[in-house]
């Protein structure tokens, strides 16, 4: 078993970051706005996701740090262009000179760029490399990685397997997208003037002679929990909570509770009390259980993967 496993939570301001830091975050993620987009942002998200201004990240650093916090620079836009490498570098920069202590990048020739930077930083390799093999994990290595993201659409038994190739894992822990990551083309949470809400999780009109409506989309996990122990016996370095731009005590409590989950586990619990506690704690959360939305574990949902 892991000696440890660090407990990651978003921030897209000041009070979230420390209110996740306050809850048992081990280490935070964000992005930093640039006022050369409209919506979009170079930290893979719309521009309500990230912190608004340099000095408040510069704030956010300063108080995570005098808590040994670890805090992670999101830079892992999926595109990259040439029009855009001088501001790409700038954007990097701004979070290097502030103080960041690794840049999460999400695309290989960024990541050949940000090699080239030799800031001295580490480079974790981002979930939108869909990185689902130890063939991948070599070249992302090769580019400067010391850490991939794995995706949500992976087994236990996968993650083993990967962990094998001598490099740190991140997973993720609660929530996330329900198609895999950089390559959904469904439009949500960028910024748009209207709200489509999240697509993948809606219901439609389907059929042909018998119609009804489905969410025929949504093929969404929602919950670790009960893979903590597994996970820690991997040897996964980081359990990450999706959640830049939603509801900041929503968050704050989801920290929470997998604060104590890390903790039980790594005191001896296994699954079932690792569950038994949180359903204690929210018994909001049996809806999960009751769709069986588990990462990483067999279910309806990962058997109707392709």
């Amino acid at each position: 078993m892991g000696e440890t496993m660090n407990l990651m939570a978003p921030a897209d301001s000041f009070g979230t970051a420390r209110g996740v830091i306050d809850s048992g975050a081990d280490e935070i993620y964000l992005g930093l706005d640039d006022r050369n987009f409209v919506n979009l942002n170079l930290s893979g998200r719309g521009r309500g996701c990230n912190v608004p201004t340099l000095p408040e990240l510069e704030g956010i650093i300063e108080f995570a740090h005098d808590r040994r916090v670890l805090v992670d620079y999101a830079v892992n836009t999926p595109f990259l262009s040439d029009e855009l490498e001088e501001i790409f570098v700038s954007h990097v920069m701004a979070g290097v000179d502030a103080g960041v202590d690794a840049l999460i990048v999400g695309e290989p020739g960024a990541m050949q760029l940000v090699k080239e930077m030799d800031t001295g930083l580490p480079v974790h390799a981002s979930v939108l490399l869909n990185t689902f093999n130890i063939g991948q994990i070599e070249l992302l290595k090769s580019l400067g990685a010391s850490k991939i993201v794995l995706p949500f659409k992976i087994a236990l038994d996968e993650i083993r397997t990967l962990s094998k190739a001598g490099v740190d894992l991140e997973i993720f822990g609660q929530f996330g997208c329900s198609n895999i990551n950089g390559t959904c083309h469904l439009i949500h949470s960028a910024g748009e003037s209207i709200n489509l809400g999240i697509p993948c999780r809606a219901n439609y009109l389907v059929g042909g002679r018998v119609r009804q409506v489905h969410p025929i989309l949504d093929a969404g996990t929602d919950c670790s929990l009960c893979s903590i122990p597994d996970l820690l016996e991997i040897g996964v370095s980081a359990l990450k909570i999706v959640g830049r731009g939603m509801n900041p005590e929503m968050i704050r409590e989801i920290v929470r509770i997998y604060r104590a989950c890390i903790d039980l586990a790594l005191a001896g619990s296994d699954a079932g009390e690792i569950k038994n506690y949180a359903l204690a704690e929210e018994p909001i959360w049996q809806l999960l259980c009751e769709q069986k939305r588990c990462k990483y574990l067999k279910t309806n949902i990962s058997d109707s993967y392709v």
